[in-house]
Parts: C-alpha cells; sequence; structure tokens
C-alpha cells in the first residue's frame, strides 16, 4: 500500500511524566506543544486543593491559559496501551527502559507507529527513540530541545552522516511512496557513497535546484558544512552534492540496476532498487446517478486509472456539479481515495469548453452545453495550477462517469511513456476498460 504521511501540523501530541520535577517540565513541553497532559493520579491528587481555582480541571492539576489541564493514570502501561494509537506524537519525562517496556507491545511499523521521544526530567536531552523520519521523531525532539534549553539525540544514520533521508523528502514534499520497503536502498546508497539517479521533473523534491544551488555557492569556497539547503535534520543537501546524485529526465534514463528515485504519476515504472514516489496531482471529474453505491464510484475510479496506468496515490481531489454535493457514494469514495472532494456549479461547468460535451446533461442542468465529469476535473485541477490538462477523457459505466485532469508541471505528464495498446484507444491515449462506455455515451451529471 502506498504510504503518504499526515502534515505535521495535523499531529496531536500526548506529553506523560512520573516524577514530580518531571511533571513541572512536562506541563511546559504540553503547553508549547498544544498537547494532551497524563499525570500519576499521585501528582494530580498533590494540587487537589488546587481544583476549585479559576482555570482547574474537573478530574486533576488544574490548567491555565497557557498550561493543560493534567488528566490522571494509575498505570503507565496501561494507560499507553489506551494512547499509543490516539496520538501520532508522545513525549515521555521518563527514563527510556520504563517508556520502552510500555510502547514494545504495541510497536507495529515505521509506517504505522507514531513517533516516541524520551526526555530527562532536567531536559538536558531528548531522544529520538521511534519514528525517527516518517514519524516526524526527530523533528519532535528537536522541538522539545528547544523548549527545555536541552540537546537532540538522533541516531538515524543519514542524519548522524549528514545525508538527506528520502524518506524525510517525500514526507515533507508531500508525495507518496509506492513501496515504503524500497526507502532502504536509496538511503543505504548514500551511506555506502553510492550515486542515487533521480528523474523528478517537476522537481517536486527541490534536490534540483537545491543541489544547483549549493554548486554554484561551492565554487572556490572553503570547506564548509554550511552549504544552502544543508538544513541538518535530514531533509536538506549536503555540501558538494554533485556525486551523490545524478539527474535525468525521462524514466527511460534511469538505469534498472542502480538505487534511483522516480517521481511519477504513473504506477508500473519499478525496479529492483527503485523508490516511486507519487504526487497528488490527479483530479477525477465523477458524475453518477442517484444513489449509486460509493463502491461502485470508486470501482470506476481505480478502473479508469488502472487503464491509463494512473496511481490511485496521486488522486488529489473528487469533483462534481453541485446539485450531487449530498451524494452519499460520492463522498464514500472520496474518503477511500484520501482525496478531497469538491463541488462546482452549473454555470462554472459550462463555461469550461470540453471535447465531450453531453446533451442529456445539459438539458437537466439547464445550461446550453457541458460535460460534467471533464469540466469539473479541469476546473479542480485548475485550483492546484494553471497548467492543468485533461489527461484522460471521460467514460461511463454501471451509472458512473469519470475523467481525469492533471495539474502538474507539464513535463511530468511528458516524461511519463505510454502504456501499451490492447485496442482502440482515445486521443490522448487512454484506452477504454471493459464495460466502459464511449465519452459521448455520458448520461449522468
Amino acid at each position: 500500500m502506498p504510504h503518504t504521511p499526515a502534515p505535521p501540523s495535523t499531529r496531536p501530541m500526548a506529553v506523560y511524566a512520573l516524577t514530580p520535577g518531571g511533571a513541572a517540565l512536562a506541563r511546559r513541553i504540553a503547553g508549547e506543544l498544544d498537547g494532551a497532559l497524563y499525570l500519576p493520579e499521585r501528582l494530580c491528587a498533590a494540587v487537589a486543593g488546587e481544583k476549585d481555582a479559576p482555570g482547574a480541571g474537573s478530574d486533576g492539576m488544574p490548567g491555565t491559559a497557557d498550561m493543560p489541564t493534567a488528566q490522571p493514570f494509575a498505570s503507565l502501561a496501561n494507560l499507553v496501551a489506551r494512547t499509543f494509537r490516539l496520538y501520532s506524537g508522545h513525549v515521555f519525562v521518563a527514563a527510556t527502559g520504563i517508556v520502552v517496556r510500555c510502547i514494545a507491545p504495541h510497536v507495529a511499523s515505521k509506517a504505522q507507529d507514531p513517533c516516541v521521544v524520551v526526555c530527562d526530567q532536567r531536559g538536558a536531552f531528548a531522544i529520538s527513540l521511534l519514528s525517527g523520519h516518517l514519524g516526524g521523531g526527530n523533528d519532535l525532539a528537536r522541538q522539545v530541545a528547544a523548549i527545555t534549553g536541552g540537546a537532540p539525540v538522533i541516531t538515524t544514520a543519514t542524519d548522524t552522516e549528514g545525508l538527506p533521508s528520502f524518506d524525510l523528502l517525500a514526507a515533507r514534499a508531500g508525495l507518496a511512496m509506492a513501496d515504503i520497503a524500497m526507502v532502504r536502498h536509496v538511503n543505504g546508497a548514500l551511506l555506502a557513497g553510492e550515486t542515487v539517479w533521480i528523474c523528478d521533473p517537476g522537481d517536486a523534491l527541490g534536490l534540483r535546484a537545491a543541489c544547483a544551488t549549493a554548486d554554484e555557492a561551492g565554487r572556490g569556497a572553503p570547506e564548509t558544512n554550511d552549504a544552502p539547503g544543508s538544513s541538518g535534520d535530514g531533509a536538506g543537501v549536503p555540501p558538494h552534492p554533485a556525486s551523490l546524485f545524478r539527474f535525468v529526465d525521462a524514466p527511460a534514463d534511469l538505469p534498472p540496476d542502480a538505487p534511483s528515485v522516480l517521481v511519477t504519476p504513473h504506477d508500473h515504472l519499478t525496479a529492483p532498487r527503485r523508490l516511486v514516489l507519487h504526487p497528488r496531482v490527479l483530479h477525477v471529474g465523477t458524475g453518477c446517478k442517484r444513489g449509486v453505491d460509493g463502491t461502485i464510484i470508486e470501482a470506476r475510479i481505480r478502473e479508469t486509472l488502472a487503464a491509463a496506468r494512473l496511481a490511485p496515490a496521486c488522486v488529489a481531489a473528487l469533483a462534481s456539479v453541485s446539485i450531487k454535493a449530498d451524494e452519499p457514494g460520492l463522498h464514500r469514495a472520496a474518503a477511500a481515495l484520501g482525496a478531497e472532494l469538491h463541488f462546482f456549479d452549473a454555470a462554472s461547468l459550462a463555461a469550461v469548453p470540453v471535447p465531450h460535451p453531453s446533451p442529456k446533461a445539459a438539458e437537466v442542468l439547464g445550461v446550453t452545453e457541458v460535460g460534467v465529469a471533464e469540466a469539473a476535473a479541469l476546473l479542480s485541477a485548475r485550483q492546484a495550477g494553471d497548467a492543468a490538462v485533461l489527461l484522460v477523457p471521460k467514460s461511463a459505466a454501471r451509472g458512473v462517469t469519470v475523467a481525469v485532469a492533471i495539474a502538474p508541471a507539464p513535463s511530468a505528464t511528458r516524461a511519463c511513456p505510454p502504456a501499451p495498446s490492447t485496442g482502440p484507444t482515445s486521443s490522448i491515449g487512454q484506452t477504454p476498460s471493459a464495460g466502459q462506455t464511449t465519452p459521448t455515451d455520458e448520461t449522468t451529471p
């Protein structure tokens, strides 16, 4: 399954402490991070006399305008069993061994686990213990250290060597990893001193521009670790990066056996040591008959994408006409694809020239001419960028009409090789799949 990390701004945090000294520090950290605070019952009871003070909580240590109310617990292990999956980040002001024993039964994989940071009660060290990259643990350790005035402790190899980490670069660029296991090949290649080949036509990772800047600044300059783009947090560019990366413009130019990174909306360009990253650049225009189940809409969208060899992880949004804003199936399909849902009124859709307008849809919507799926896809894509183009023309089947537009840098589309043809194709390369009708058959606005 493709992996797309949640944006850092949406991550709720939990902060825990076990001792009186730790509790004071935990309250400060929770206040700065806007996180939930958990303290032992005995520490909450010690301040029970303050419960009636202004700002006091109903069940524990009183809160203030800047400090959260503490929630009491009897057993840290039992509490963590309940909260481990509720929060995307945990900060423990406690001994590392205690924390390891509490979280160990719940650790699953780097794609699923929240990040965990452990801090001593004096705040001298903030240790990134779990999910340092994808979970944001390294960043959280730096945040906590900044709050306490201590030092972050980072142990991920790319960070300690001052090298970028592609899982972190992908996360910060909002790119989904087609196969998270491939990260080890490219990160391992950097650590081994191998060149990593990169095909990123739109420079979504920002490496091409950053390397050019670093190389330009490095000419004639003394040796330094402060090259432009070198952030020191696993997402920057090290000094003198020319030997680390080799950039190409087309996927066909990537050596099949070399460690490589490919940014593409297509889903068929894998290789043994290749990390494929998917940008969210596809906008799916969708029309449907009333009451069509969301699973059918989702299936039709996936079929359409598969026929064009486009990755579902690239879908940024579904779009339709505003009279379908209450259609449950559209909402379920959007949720299943992890996509936003946009609606446009009939007049806005009619103002968009499309290759396959529908007389039936125009009659229902009371406009002269309209093609709902194609126009909605284009309008949605144009909200993301002026370069939007219709990538897959509309097709209708099982009461659902689908069209796909893309809003990338134009070069991202040019770089993708065409899919093998097995039958009649449209003017822009899509092959209708079994059960699909031709673009002129749209009957569902």
